[in-house]
């Protein structure tokens, strides 16, 4: 129930009480003597219950003592007028002690008999007025409870029906049937499923179009016109040809083609939140793959206007006068790149393309858990008794897996360097580097480098669910093994360090960087997860 739910059911039982609707009721603590005292009059009842216990005990200390009490001149002053009151003669000062006892005791009686008479005619006053009040007040008392109850049911039910959601925890989840299509993408982005929808300003990148001077703006009216008017790939190679106004990106303006399980899905989070970032449609449409294997250039024309328009979200980004940046998720596009990356160069000549790379050991792990949880396991995995480590050795052996160079390879032939961005997993998901990280991602984007933030939303962390001894917090094997795959994975990076040095990708300082972040990832592994011996249990967490 929420506050101003439980407040009005307050309010309403306190009309109730008034209008004599609902019992009278005292706690056992305000239950004093033989008398019941009502709420009302509970101060009353217990400074008489206090004089008469303060009666009582000035008598016993009168009966007990032998000589006259040592007591206050205002004391002895109502022990006196509290005998004459009883129909005492003279003073009970010279009495004995025994009469003393009997005169308080009977002053103390005849008190407290005062009292409870007083007490039982405020009694039968109060139950009276009570009476009264009943027979006016009870019918309308009724009506205007049912009235105000009524109003307050159908507030909440139009409350909830404008924000669609419920309270949970005290944080608003919306229905995620009645959101959009861009804020259901926001509201699965969340790090914490306990966390609000992000808001984002979707037309904060129209704010540069007010600043064109007429040239400008009649350039960006003709660019606008020509792209949105195309459905295939070779209407956009004349269209993107054509000037532009600043501020205005080429469609698409650039892709994010994986590694698999290397930050893609936290780096699209993060870019659709940019102001200067159309989002697409279909996160992973792997369109291109899908679609138009083997020639981008012979792909249907139903396919290449359904990537274009639909997929990419063509008529947002031309609303906004292609002052957003649109782009493609799909990250099995780098694996592909044997055929894909000299198509996609010639179909999209001025795209660019990033890259994520994670530890490859990780990497293959990652992998093999995300078709693990998908009923998708290797047959490596049932043959070998459960056990991953054949699996991963495929995997680093396989050019178009978790072996990077030959692939990167492909790409880099095909693309020339400056539109060409190498992402390394471990950098963005550091706090310690990943602001850096991100800006330099953003600004090869030709994007503002400090929007939305300087931190990455991490999300779709599959290794991180469940208990300690859930599937993928760990992977059983031998030490022996592990440092196998650990040569491997060496061979590996080293192979695609100087793929991207050669293409000038990467200066020494990013190489030793690149290399460093891996090892610390092995090396943390033998050492801590490892026990001594080649033969020693090894239980091996990715990074």
């Amino acid at each position: 129930m929420s506050v101003s739910a439980a407040c009005c059911c307050t309010a309403c039982c306190r009309m109730l009480y008034l209008s004599g609707m609902a019992p009278i009721t005292v706690s056992p603590s305000r239950r004093r003597g033989s008398a019941f005292v009502p709420g009302y009059f509970t101060p009353l009842a217990r400074s008489i219950r206090r004089r008469q216990l303060r009666s009582r005990r000035l008598a016993a200390r009168w009966a007990s003592a032998e000589h006259p009490l040592r007591i206050s001149h205002h004391q002895a002053r109502l022990v006196h007028q509290a005998h004459l009151a009883a129909g005492g003669g003279g003073s009970i000062m010279g009495e004995g002690p025994h009469a003393r006892a009997a005169s308080l005791t009977a002053v103390v009686t005849t008190k407290g008999g005062e009292q409870q008479e007083q007490q039982q005619e405020q009694m039968k006053s109060f139950k009276q007025f009570a009476q009264t009040r009943v027979d006016r007040w009870h019918w309308p008392g009724v009506i205007m409870a049912s009235v105000f109850l009524a109003l307050l049911t159908q507030a909440a039910m139009h409350r909830q029906s404008l924000v669609g959601g419920y309270s949970q925890q005290g944080v608003l989840i919306p229905d995620e049937a009645q959101l959009s299509l861009f804020e259901q993408q926001l509201y699965g982005c969340r790090t914490f499923k306990a966390q609000p929808v992000p808001y984002v300003d979707t037309a904060a990148s129209l704010q540069v179009t007010k600043t064109y001077t007429p040239e400008q703006e009649q350039a960006a009216d003709a660019f606008t016109a020509a792209v949105s008017a195309c459905s295939n790939f070779s209407c956009l190679q004349e269209a993107n040809k054509l000037p532009r106004a600043p501020g205005q990106f080429r469609f698409p303006h650039f892709m994010v083609i994986g590694f698999p399980k290397c930050a893609t899905t936290s780096l699209y989070c993060h870019l659709i939140q940019h102001p200067q970032v159309q989002y697409a449609k279909d996160k992973e449409s792997h369109r291109l793959t899908d679609k138009c294997r083997p020639q981008l250039a012979e792909c249907p024309a139903e396919a290449q206007q359904e990537y274009l328009v639909d997929v990419l979200n063509m008529a947002e980004a031309a609303d906004a006068q292609f002052t957003k940046a649109a782009f493609d998720g799909s990250t099995h596009y780098a694996q592909e790149g044997g055929w894909l990356a000299a198509q996609m160069a010639e179909q999209l000549p001025w795209v660019k393309v990033v890259v994520s790379m994670r530890d490859p050991i990780s990497q293959a792990l990652a992998m093999f858990l995300h078709n693990y949880m998908h009923n998708r396991t290797a047959p490596c995995w049932e043959t070998n008794g459960q056990r991953v480590y054949s699996c991963v050795v495929q995997d680093l052996e396989a050019a178009d897996r978790a072996r990077y160079g030959p692939t990167v390879e492909k790409w880099t032939q095909a693309f020339p360097a400056e539109q060409l961005h190498m992402v390394q997993f471990e950098r963005l998901t550091n706090r310690l580097s990943m602001a850096g990280a991100m800006q330099k991602l953003k600004g090869f984007l030709e994007i503002d480098p400090h929007l939305p933030s300087d931190s990455l939303p991490l999300t779709n962390w599959k290794h991180k669910r469940g208990d300690e001894n859930s599937v993928g917090r760990y992977w059983n094997m031998t030490r022996s093994e592990y440092k196998h795959l650990v040569s491997l994975a060496e061979r590996n990076t080293k192979e695609v360090l100087r793929v991207m040095d050669q293409h000038g990708l990467v200066d020494t300082a990013d190489k030793i960087d690149w290399m460093r972040n891996w090892w610390r990832v092995w090396q943390s592994n033998l050492d801590n997860n490892c026990e001594e011996g080649e033969e020693g249990a090894c239980r091996i967490v990715v990074s």
